[in-house]
Order: C-alpha cells, then structure tokens, then sequence
C-alpha cells in the first residue's frame, strides 16, 4: 500500500465539488456484538450534521492499492475509491472490486431483494416484499434476454463489473478477517456474483426509485365514501398554483396531448359509473420491517442548477431515507474516452448522478402516473378474463417461498396488462407498467449521460431513458438544462386516469409520449432550474397522484425551494448554494408559505387561539435550533399539533373516504405537509384557523402540563435509521436533507 501524494485538481470545467454520504462510504462490520468495522461507516456523520462537505475534485488523494495488473483503486481519507485503468473492462472490473470491498453484504441483500429470496435470510417480515418482486418483474431468462439486447459495449461492462465483484468474493472466502460479520450471523453462504443480478437491481431501480404504487384502489374507495365532487376537491387532476419546473412561457408540455378539460370532465363521469360495478379488494396493512433494504425506495429528491457568468452551479440531494450503509456508493471510474465521479446503487455498473470533465448533472424522482391498474373481468374460472369479447386465459405459474421457520407457494398470474396484483369477487386487478421489458435500456442513456460533453448530449440521452427521473445538467459553456425522462404512456382519452380502468380492451394506451413532447427546457431566461419532486410542467396532470406531495399546489415544498433560488440566483456561487442547503434542510416548509394566513387569523383573534397564533408567527419554521437542553423552539410542537387538528376538522367534514387520500410523509420528510394537511391550510378560513389554534392550545396544554407557550419545547427529532445490517449508526438529529449531496462549481 502507498500513500499517493499528488493533490486534487480542477479538470476540465469543473472547478469545485463537494460531497457527503451518511453515514460513510462503508458498510463494513466484522464485530456484530459492537457493530465495529470499516473506518467509513460514520465518518461523515459530523460533516452532514454540521452542514459541511467533502472535498470531492478528480483525483483526490489517499492509499493506493492495485489488485491485478492494469487495475490502480486510490482511496481518499473518506474511503471513496477512484478507479483507473487503461479500458473500460479494467476500470469496471475495478469499480466492482471496491464495491464489494465496501458493500458485499448490501450486494447480497440487494440482489436478494430484487429477485424476490430476502425471507429466506431475514424472515417472514420480508415475504410480502419477495412475492410482490417475482409477480411485478422478470424471471431469470427474461433479465437475460434484455441483457442480450444491450450494446455489445455495455454487456461487457456488466461481465467486468461482476468479475470484479467475484475476485473479492475469491478473497473473503482465502481470507476470513474480510468476511462481513452478517455472513455468519446469518448463515448467508457466499455465491459468485452473477449479470443476472446486477440485471435484477438495475430492473427494480428502474421500476421503483421514481414511482411510487398506484393508488387507484384506495382512490376508488375514497370516491365511493366522498362522492364525486368532494372527491375532485381532495383528488384533482390539476391543481391551481403548483410549482412548475419548466417555466409555462418555455412551453407547455401536456401529460395527453390531444385530451380537452371537457373529455377529462366526461372521463370522470364515465369511470366514476365503471367503479359502481367493481368488487374492490381490501388492502392489506403495510408492513413494518425494519431490517428491510432500502434498494427500490421511492423518494423526495432536491435539484437545483444556477448559471453564473460564463459556467453554472449545480447542487442534488437525493432523498431515499437514511440507513447504514446507504443505498447510494460514491466512486470515481478513469480510462480512456471516460472520467467520471459520481453515485450508483450497489450492483449497478454506471453513474447515476455526478459530473465528469464537461457537464455536471442531478436526478431527482419524476414521480408521473407510468402504470395503470386494470380491473380484469373474470369469466369462467380465477384465471380466465374477458378482452375484447373473447375469453383469454392468464399466464400462471406457481413459485415456493422460503423463509426462517417455512416455506409457502403463491399462484402469480399476469393478464396481457400486467401482473395481477388484488383480486375481488368477479374481478381481478392487474398493473400494466410503461418500462416493463425495457428497464436495462437505462443503462444505455446513464452511460450517454456519464459521457457526454455538454447539456445538450445529456439531453439526447433521454432517447434512451426509460426511467422517470427528472435530469437536471450544466456544462462548462454556462448552460444549464432540465428533462422530464422516461417512458410515458398515453393513457386512454376516454377514461379517468385516477381509477381503474376496464380491461376488456376499451381502455387501451396509445402508445407513449415522443421524446420531444416530454418535459424540457435549455437556458430558461430566468438563469436558473430547480425541482423538489414537483409538476414538471404546464397541463402535466396527477395521475392517480401516487405521490400525494403532487397535489400541495401553492403549499408544495418546492414553492418554498423557489423562494430561496430567486434569492440565490441574484448572486449565484458555492456559498450561497450551502446557504439554501441550510434552509431547505431546518426549515418546516409551509410554515413561511403560511405568514400571511397566520398573521391574518392572528388579528382580532383572543384567548387561547391568540396564545397559538403568536406562536407560530413568531415562530420563523426552524425544527433545528435547539437549547442547552437540546430542545427546539415551541413552535416545533404548536406546528406539529396544529397541522394534525387542522387536518382532522377539515377532513372531518368532507366525511367518510377522506382518509384514503390522506396519506403520511415519509420519514425523511417529517416536517413537510400531507396532502391531507395541505388540502386543510389552503381551504380553511380565517375562523376556522382560530378554531383550530384554540383546539391546538388544549392539546399542547394537556400534553405539557402547562398553559405557558414557552415551555411547549421538545426534543430534537432524531432520523429512524434503517438497518441493512448489524452496525450501530449514532443518533443523528433530522435534517431535511439528501441520503447523499454533491455541489459542482462548474465554468
């Protein structure tokens, strides 16, 4: 091992980055009593907590190691390997050598994961996950056949990749002091790396990471107990003042083309008397397990890309909760014709996020409707349907299932639609997929991407994009650029896109939007692009609104991201980037949006409701700024309060059914405001405001056992860290920030 002295440098266009990964690059335990290992596991824990970064410049400097012949990884003192070699089968044996030195037992969980045999080593809290994979996804031949269609280039890399994999493997299994202590806890036994797997993730990230499940069961459920206006209120299509990524006078981008607000109207009436006649399941509880894997997490993700001068400044936080390892690994790959840095998921050969010599570029979750559910007629037996006037049968299989104390088999069945996920009386529910079949074409547009010399090659990658990610770029020219990607069906005129829809062949796609009819805009007049998972553009409709956040309309967390990038686009650099990061991360975000409705119920008001209200107006948002007795502010928990009465009064009285379409925030956005809650702020009156307020003072009164404000404090709230092993990660105060951040000075 040798200390390698050369000092990072600028290259090419990139003139400064910066990174952190919680808790570290590392998931390495070897001590599973004291969860003890790697020196990465939590090594950037204190810089995350404390809003500092990472050096993360091309070519930092650390420990060299070369582990064959034509292969040299350098580990900078956070552990991020960079890798060089001589050709791309090299260099990517290389990148998944030191994945597996870093991430063996994630590869192993993920892999399990996403080909549907976690139970087998975590147990029966991991089976309904396991059955959902092998009924959603592909079977080992179909991966293969897609593998077969890459570029012969990109079928490769995926070999290279897993021998590299496999010569770690090799090594653990000469050398027991490499062994991750789960192995043995266990009892997992080594297996080679195979294409197959890394097929498997790349499938389930493709499928997941972008889009949540539909909801057009509970949708249904909420129109029936709503009716159909009450319903349109908390459900919409459209939502007056949401937040657009690409500014309406670059365009309008239109989810279906060629659909008027009159067939939308129509639609609804139509699919409203179509769900009349529907037997619909009940859903079944979600299930709690916290030794999941985070692989396929759908999350809230932040982007933002400034120009300044003659070069751009570009920041990403992707949000997919926070667990030790995380899902994401940082790593930098160097041959001939590529040199990039950036982040994948462990398994998966390319750059999903990052910057290479010319262009820097962002993901965040598109999170548009991609799958539809099919109410499938049956007729003559559970596995025969009606399409098209005939009689078809479904394809069925049986699979077994292994877990820790047994085994059972699921009868998986798929429709021509897709697989089928409920079943209810005479109908069975099947989801049909927009990418299904052709998820490792991704791979095709993320190496384009991880190539390319300027904004506009990225945005000719997106012919290859069959992932709903929202790409935000900026090259060294000043440019800066935003796509909507994916593969978008066109979804039928005739009916309405939030329920679900006749299989009987009257509700048919109609193919998928062109490229150029999706989302995007280069160079927008006002100098900058921002997203935080919000509606890509004008006449972009909800969907069944899987992602609930959709329908915040003016309430919507990226109003408040808006606020703070007109800010900083006024004078763009790093520093002021971090300064956004800071506020985004300790700030509730309705509460600034809400000053004006606050102050307003304030006024005239008296009595405990006044006691309320002038707590959250002198309250500025922050849930971060603490006491020597690490406690916040009181109007942590009178905003906390005050949102859940508000939501209980205003759904309330919309009756029965509200709750289908409420929803909870995801653990890495705590302090953002259900759909539920954000329908309530935006819709209640002034009176109704101080109704809530003197509801709120009893409560909080109660709950402190006083009736003074000021000792309305609480402690700090903590992240609920996901455990993908047996490490022991610190308790790590929320933050409202990305499972991994990168800012990119680029000019």
């Amino acid at each position: 091992m040798l200390l390698a002295l050369a000092p990072a440098a600028a290259l090419g266009s990139i003139k400064r980055a910066e990174t952190v990964m919680p808790a570290g690059e590392s998931g390495f335990v070897n001590d599973a009593a004291t969860g003890a290992g790697s020196p990465h596991l939590y090594d950037q824990v204190s810089l995350f907590e404390s809003f500092r970064w990472k050096p993360a410049l091309f070519g930092q400097p650390g420990m060299t190691e070369r582990p064959r012949a034509g292969v040299k990884i350098v580990r900078d003192k956070y552990g991020v390997p960079a890798v060089t070699a001589g050709n791309d089968a090299d260099a990517w044996w290389g990148v998944g050598y030191a994945a597996a030195q870093d991430r063996l037992t994630e590869l192993e969980l993920f892999r399990r994961q996403a080909t549907g045999h976690l139970a087998e080593i975590l147990g029966e809290g991991s089976l309904a996950g396991d059955i959902t994979t092998r009924r959603d996804y592909h079977t080992g031949p179909q991966l293969d056949a897609q593998v077969a269609h890459l570029p012969a280039a990109l079928r490769k890399r995926l070999a290279a990749y897993r021998d590299g994999i496999n010569a770690w493997i090799q090594h653990v299994r000469e050398d027991s002091s490499a062994l991750p202590a789960e192995f043995t806890l266990l009892g997992v036994p080594l297996r080679d790396w195979k294409v197959r797997d890394s097929a498997a993730i790349g499938v389930l990230l493709v499928r997941t990471v972008p889009s949540d499940p539909g909801r057009e069961i509970q949708n249904a459920l909420a129109l029936r107990g709503l009716g159909k206006r009450k319903f349109a209120r908390l459900v919409p299509l459209h939502v007056k003042g949401s937040p657009l990524i690409v500014p309406p006078s670059r365009g309008r981008f239109p989810s279906q083309p060629g659909r008027t607000r009159k067939d939308e109207r129509s639609a609804f009436t139509r699919s409203a008397k179509f769900q009349d006649g529907l037997s619909l399941p009940k859903l079944p509880e979600p299930v709690q397990d916290k030794r999941r894997t985070t692989l396929g997490t759908p999350g809230g993700s932040l982007a933002v890309a400034v120009r300044r001068g003659s070069g751009a400044v570009l920041y990403n936080g992707p949000q997919l909760g926070f667990a030790m390892p995380e899902q994401l690994w940082e790593f930098e790959v160097k041959r001939p014709g590529l040199h990039v840095r950036g982040v994948t998921a462990p398994g998966a050969p390319v750059a999903a996020a990052g910057f290479n010599r010319d262009v820097s570029w962002a993901i965040t979750s598109g999170e548009s409707d991609d799958d539809d559910l099919y109410a499938e007629k049956l007729a003559g037996g559970p596995e025969s349907y009606r399409y098209k006037g005939k009689v078809r049968k479904m394809a069925c299989r049986t699979e077994s299932f292994s877990f820790k104390t047994g085994t059972t088999t699921r009868r998986l069945c798929r429709t021509r639609h897709g697989p089928v996920e409920e079943r209810s009386g005479r109908f069975a529910y099947a989801r049909r997929f927009a990418s299904s079949g052709r998820e490792l074409r991704t791979l095709v547009g993320l190496d384009r991407v991880d190539r390319a010399a300027s904004v506009k090659q990225v945005g000719a990658a997106m012919s290859d994009m069959t992932w709903n990610e929202n790409f935000t770029a900026a090259d060294g020219g000043g440019h800066i650029g935003f796509w909507h990607g994916g593969l978008l069906q066109l979804k039928p005129l005739r009916w309405d896109e939030r329920l679900p829809y006749p299989g009987t062949g009257e509700a048919e796609w109609r193919g998928f939007l062109p490229l150029r009819q999706r989302p995007h805009v280069i160079d927008p007049a006002r100098g900058w692009l921002a997203n935080w998972n919000n509606q890509p553009s004008a006449a972009w409709t909800n969907g069944d609104a899987a992602p609930r956040a959709r329908l915040d309309g003016p309430l919507s967390r990226a109003v408040f991201l808006y606020r703070l990038v007109r800010k900083l686009s006024k004078h763009p650099s790093l520093a002021g980037v971090e300064d956004l990061v800071h506020h985004t991360g300790t700030t509730a975000p309705q509460r600034p949006l809400l000053e004006g409705r606050l102050k307003a119920a304030l006024h005239g008001s008296s009595g405990k409701a006044r006691t309320v209200l002038g707590t959250l107006v002198d309250w500025d948002g922050s849930f971060a700024r603490q006491d020597s007795n690490r406690t916040v502010e009181p109007g942590v928990a009178t905003w906390e309060t005050f949102k859940a009465a508000a939501a209980k009064l205003a759904l309330g009285r919309l009756g029965k059914g509200s709750d289908e379409v409420d929803g909870e925030n995801a653990a890495y956005h705590f302090f953002d405001a259900s759909n539920g809650v954000a329908f309530s702020l935006r819709t209640l009156s002034t009176g109704d405001y101080r109704k809530v307020a003197a509801i709120t003072f009893g409560k909080l009164a109660k709950r402190f056992g006083t009736s003074n404000p000021a000792k309305w404090r609480e402690p700090r709230h903590l992240f609920d860290w996901i455990a993908q092993g047996v490490g022991k990660p610190p308790d790590l105060p929320y933050l409202e920030r990305g499972t991994w951040e990168q800012l990119v000075d680029i000019r």
